[in-house]
């Protein structure tokens, strides 16, 4: 197992590999405010082995440069700052409307995720645990239990509103009627049952990377989004689209034009100020394929 390292013993290890430093008083007090293998994802592009992550040798290309890493973990850290708003307003209304629609379709049953009727049993044997764990020392999931000691779970626009993203899905993919499930997609322009858990799962993952600080400049999707409606109005050869970082930053452009207001033409203006501020840059060597997303003018 490898030894902890000083911030001098980093340089060292950097500079031996083939990196250029200029200042390297700048470059400790860096280190030492970011870190060494935080760091160390935005000068992997400029290591030779880049992409290969198996049986590397850490030497960089020629022309490598610590500064060039901080500058595009810079651009991350920003696209990470407008991407998490919309992640959050995207997780709220689907959130909401699980709530809502959902609750009062089962109106004489406000503990509906919990009824094998409704909902697989494979969810209601984790989420128990979980309530037991988790969820029952909220606060105000703790006082809902303080005044009704008689009833084992709060009701659902209470409980959903403190289980994980992950488990929301999870919970829409476990309604035993298709009707139920395909209701809310037909919320967010769906009429079938693939493309829908294709896209949220996808949503659910970039925001876990945006909220645990997770490099999204490169990003690989391991499934590629499904093309969905995309076919009938993108034409030609799409590339990497569906596999990579401009694929996942459409895909949130489209379900946010199912959200309240303008947000899908103002999510593309962002991202495009974002690029047009880093422009001029090194970095572009590694985002500028992010220019080339077939941004959507209105609802699909």
């Amino acid at each position: 197992m490898k030894k902890a390292t000083t911030i001098e013993e980093q340089i060292a290890k950097l500079r031996d590999r083939g990196m250029s430093i200029g200042d390297e008083e700048r470059a400790s007090d860096i280190l030492l405010d970011i870190g060494y293998y935080r760091l160390g994802f935005y000068w992997f592009p400029m290591e030779i082995s880049y992409p290969n992550k198996d049986k590397r040798n850490h030497r960089f290309k020629s022309g490598a440069n610590f500064d060039k890493s901080v500058r595009l973990y810079q651009f991350d850290k920003e696209l990470r700052s407008i991407l998490s708003p919309y992640l959050h307003d995207l997780e709220v209304n689907l959130r909401t409307k699980v709530i809502y629609y959902i609750s009062n379709r089962y109106k004489d049953n406000p503990i509906w995720f919990t009824d094998d009727q409704i909902v697989m049993q494979s969810f209601i044997c984790s989420f128990a645990k979980k309530y037991e764990e988790e969820i029952k020392n909220n606060d105000v999931i703790s006082r809902h239990h303080t005044n009704h000691p008689e009833f084992k779970y709060a009701p659902a626009w209470k409980t959903l509103e403190y289980i994980s993203f992950g488990d929301l899905i999870r919970l829409i993919e476990c309604l035993k009627n298709p009707e139920v499930r395909l209701s809310l997609y037909n919320l967010y322009g769906f009429n079938e049952d693939k493309t829908f858990p294709n896209y949220i799962e996808i949503i659910r993952q970039i925001r876990n990377s945006c909220a645990h600080g997770h490099p999204l400049f490169d990003l690989k999707l391991y499934k590629s989004l499904r093309s969905g409606k995309f076919k009938k109005i993108l034409k030609g050869d799409q590339g990497d689209l569906w596999s990579s970082l401009k694929g996942v930053l459409l895909i949130i452009q489209y379900f946010l034009f199912y959200l309240p207001g303008n947000k899908g033409v103002q999510f593309s203006k962002d991202i495009k100020k974002l690029m047009n501020k880093h422009r001029q840059e090194d970095t572009m060597e590694y985002v500028g394929y992010l220019n080339s997303i077939p941004w959507l003018d209105e609802k699909l």
